[in-house]
């Protein structure tokens, strides 16, 4: 009998390494090295092209005091943040209001579900260009030409991704609009798993549409809006193809982020072990908001 516990263990045993062993692989060659590479590549003038004229050196700290003294890279985390808290707000909102509207049973809503979803399944990078035919700055662009005709031709054309005042509101618009419906999944898959019992208490107690919404709704979606929250703000703080696509970090630096920064000081200036700093700060930015979704996780569900 033991023989035979012992022969399904070793079974049980391999077969869950073997089934492990790509997910391992993948997180190993593109997580683990990578990100351990990038560590001591910050400590270096490593350069994305080597010069044996020059070599590579260990400079200590030398990246990282530039860094905290570089203009550039505070602009770019100003404006993750300044994205970050104009776009998770109104995409959250948007998302829980669609995913209302969505849990009703009507007729022909799952047309309305397939076409809110629909913006997840294209490439960002298509979209993208799509959108830069949209905010085409003349009065010929599809969105000045709505808001001309909305207000009467009183709204003149705005140059939209050509002017700092409007070109981070740019971005804005078309990240909610693209990013929109992978929220709105997560929360109406929340609102379904709600007792319909606890409305029906509430209408036999005579509570209205707003008390039914704010005493039940909202404190069963709890944990589902604090995990929409915060991955929609690590997903903010990841900007990059809207930027590469639209503005290329311009103008005058409005729409900079901390990743395109990485992608333009690592391939475009060769300053491999400059941006390498830049990637690990970014990292403990991204970690301690993760810290902060568990931390308050577990807050709620106490």
């Amino acid at each position: 009998m033991f023989k035979k516990l012992k022969k399904i263990f070793y079974k049980e045993k391999y077969a869950a390494i073997l089934l492990a062993s790509p997910g391992v692989i993948w997180l190993l060659f593109y997580v683990i090295i990578p990100f351990i590479s990038a560590v001591v590549f910050s400590f270096t003038n490593r350069t994305l092209i080597k010069n044996p004229k020059i070599g590579t050196s260990f400079i200590g700290l030398g990246n990282y005091i530039e860094m905290f003294r570089d203009k550039e890279f505070f602009q770019a985390l100003g404006n993750n943040i300044e994205f970050t808290l104009l776009a998770v707000p109104i995409q959250c909102g948007l998302a829980l209001f669609l995913a209302l509207l969505l849990n009703n049973k009507l007729k022909g809503i799952g047309i309305f579900r397939t076409i809110y979803f629909a913006p997840i399944l294209i490439p960002m990078l298509v979209v993208s260009m799509t959108w830069s035919l949209l905010f085409t700055p003349n009065a010929g662009g599809f969105i000045n030409s709505l808001l001309s005709f909305i207000s009467f031709g009183k709204i003149e054309p705005l140059k939209w991704l050509f002017d700092p005042k409007t070109s981070m509101l740019s971005i804005v618009i078309f990240s909610v609009w693209a990013g929109v419906g992978f929220q709105t999944v997560i929360i109406l898959s929340g609102l379904q798993s709600v007792d319909v019992s606890l409305y029906e208490a509430a209408s036999v107690d005579g509570a209205r549409t707003f008390q039914k919404f704010w005493n039940i709704t909202i404190p069963e979606l709890r944990n589902t809006l604090i995990f929409v929250i915060l991955s929609s703000t690590i997903l903010s703080f990841k900007l990059f193809t809207q930027v590469l696509v639209l503005t290329q970090g311009g103008p005058l630096g409005s729409t900079n982020t901390l990743i395109y920064m990485i992608y333009d000081t690592g391939f475009i200036d060769q300053r491999l072990g400059y941006s390498s700093a830049i990637s690990v700060v970014f990292f403990l930015i991204v970690l301690a908001i993760s810290l902060l979704q568990q931390k308050l996780t577990k807050m709620t569900s106490k």
